[in-house]
């Protein structure tokens, strides 16, 4: 029975052709893990990205060379039958997929939770960035950056370690980050330490304690900064948010077209994370034995999330995330208006400015209209699916979750965090409003068999994320049998629990082996009706039914 079923559906794809609307799925498992880390015998060159050129290119010359050229609007490339993203050497599905427990939320990409205790041994100065740092060896063997505050107390620090936690959390690599707490003699000087940079010469003690004492303050007498451990592997520069790297064979997807590359835009906005470029990103050498390995993709600097401001320009940093730092598009309508557009960044001077979050706020907030310091090719190629798929990841964060991610930041005074995670919780309600309530909400869908019956279950994220309350949920069913599917009247009986929606389907007697699809649609009163999730499965002879295929088509049209 299963190889009729097969040769079905394999006629059928010879007869619709490719342009069918319709498309049946295999019975095969879902893909959880893309081989893409397949160990290569050669290590791949160091690639630099100037943040100079990067973002005349992006904001210029890649404008320009696009008016030329033309590229159809397509979904990302590395996408499963269940509208989710594989592991791979790019991202790993965590929260998105399971539960996190405490610890592991705590502890992020560290090995433990608790930072290693001092000495920290100085070996050098920070090389670059925007501001004055160190580079330590501890107690555990590591090495790690250390960096301290500048004008906005404990933002930075702190962002350090919550964004990469919430990076992690989602999926992403990112180094272990942590917020510190110092005396300067926690810090001893090792006998070659030396500054960086073209002319380095020895470093000496006043140059440590002069970076030491730019520090702030924090409880007991001590001072406050971050330890950023370096990653894994051996460092191979910054990946770009287009194109392959040519002399990896394992880099098959262009980044443009990676789902993870394109979510990130989600997290970002919500972070205010507007530093998203290619010199915070890091590719990285995984050997996995003498002389073979394969190249890992971090995301490494989000520590300008939470409302960073340059206090030199006060009117730029007023535009982080409402305006690129040179805004073509921008330029042009208020050319056009003669200045009169209004933009959120042309209110009163009066507007206040937090000492510590900056213009980190929710009010002027609109998920789909943020953007980033300069135009990035991965976010541009967004789409719809993009965004949900990721708003899905986000819906699992709630309330505790981000609380106890908030408490990494180790305020000196529990108002800061009580502040910030206000913010992101009201970013985070309206970004769950804009991607949750087009296309369907509902995912990890699973079927069990009974007899002649089949039912298939899935979680509504509207409802476990607290957008939409589960008294005011309806949902509805459509079944479809065979191939092509046709409109069935098997009788199918919605129930739901809490976040839980399940639907039982009575087949009719003698179908002892079909394709079915069920479109389940949510709405809830006096708000959205979404478009179905279609689940795809098989109901076996075996008494198994199997689910094989998601989608989220963006109506209700029948398959």
């Amino acid at each position: 029975m299963h190889s009729r079923l097969h040769t079905s559906i394999v006629a059928l794809c010879l007869l619709t052709g490719c342009g069918a609307s319709f498309r049946a799925f295999p019975m095969a498992d879902p893909m959880w893990r893309d081989d893409d880390a397949r160990p290569l015998s050669t290590r791949p060159q160091v690639h630099y990205n100037p943040w100079a050129w990067d973002a005349v290119d992006n904001t210029t010359f890649r404008q320009l060379s696009e008016l030329w050229t033309y590229e159809r609007d397509r979904e990302a490339m590395n996408v499963n039958a269940l509208d989710e993203v594989p592991d791979s050497s790019w991202f790993t599905n965590r929260i998105g997929r399971d539960a996190m427990s405490r610890e592991d939320l705590a502890r992020g990409a560290c090995s433990e939770v608790e930072a290693p205790p001092p000495p920290w041994v100085v070996i050098r100065s920070k090389p670059d960035g925007s501001g004055p740092g160190l580079v330590v060896r501890a107690s555990d063997g590591r090495t790690y950056l250390f960096k301290v505050d500048l004008s906005q107390p404990e933002r930075a620090t702190a962002a350090d370690a919550i964004a990469s936690r919430i990076f992690h959390a989602a999926g992403y690599f990112v180094p272990c980050n942590r917020v510190i707490h110092f005396a300067a003699e926690d810090f001893t000087l090792a006998p070659d330490a030396r500054t960086s940079g073209s002319s380095p010469r020895p470093l000496v003690r006043a140059d440590v304690d002069a970076i030491l004492a730019r520090a702030g303050a924090a409880p007991n007498g001590r001072r406050r900064g971050s330890l950023s451990a370096y990653i894994d592997g051996t460092p191979l520069g910054g990946w770009r948010f287009a194109g392959l790297r040519d002399d990896d064979p394992n880099d098959v997807v262009p980044h443009e077209h990676r789902r993870e590359v394109r979510g990130m835009y989600v997290l970002s906005a919500w972070l205010n994370h507007i530093d998203s470029r290619a010199e915070n990103n890091m590719d990285s050498w995984i050997e996995t034995e003498p002389g073979r390995g394969y190249v890992r993709h971090y995301v490494l600097d989000t520590g300008d999330s939470f409302g960073i401001v340059w206090p030199v320009d006060d009117a730029l940093s007023r535009r982080f995330g409402h305006s690129h730092y040179l805004d073509i598009q921008h330029l042009g309508e208020d050319f056009v208006s003669l200045g009169l557009a209004q933009r959120a960044y042309t209110e009163s001077p009066d507007r206040p400015e937090h000492p510590t979050f900056g213009f980190y706020t929710e009010r002027d907030f609109v998920p789909d209209q943020w953007r980033n310091g300069y135009p990035n090719p991965g976010f541009e190629r967004r789409t719809e699916r993009d965004l949900a798929w990721m708003t899905r990841i986000v819906a699992r964060l709630g309330e505790a979750e981000l609380a106890l991610l908030v408490e990494q930041g180790a305020w000196s005074d529990p108002a800061l965090g009580t502040e910030l995670l206000r913010i992101l919780l009201a970013r985070r309600a309206r970004i769950l409003e804009r991607w949750l309530t087009r296309l369907s909400p509902l995912a990890w869908p699973v079927a069990a068999r009974e007899g002649g019956d089949v039912e298939i279950c899935l979680d509504d994220l509207a409802v476990s994320s607290g957008l939409r309350d589960a008294d005011g949920r309806r949902y509805e069913a459509r079944v479809y049998r065979g191939l092509p599917p046709r409109a069935s009247d098997a009788d199918a009986r919605v129930s739901a629990a809490s976040a839980r929606v399940c639907v039982r389907i009575a087949l009719p007697p003698g179908a002892s082996e079909e394709y079915v699809v069920v479109d389940v649609i949510a709405s809830s009163e006096g708000a959205e009706r979404t478009a179905p999730a279609r689940v795809h499965l098989y109901a076996l002879s075996s008494g198994e039914a199997r689910v094989v295929g998601l989608e989220r088509p963006d109506s209700e049209r029948a398959p």
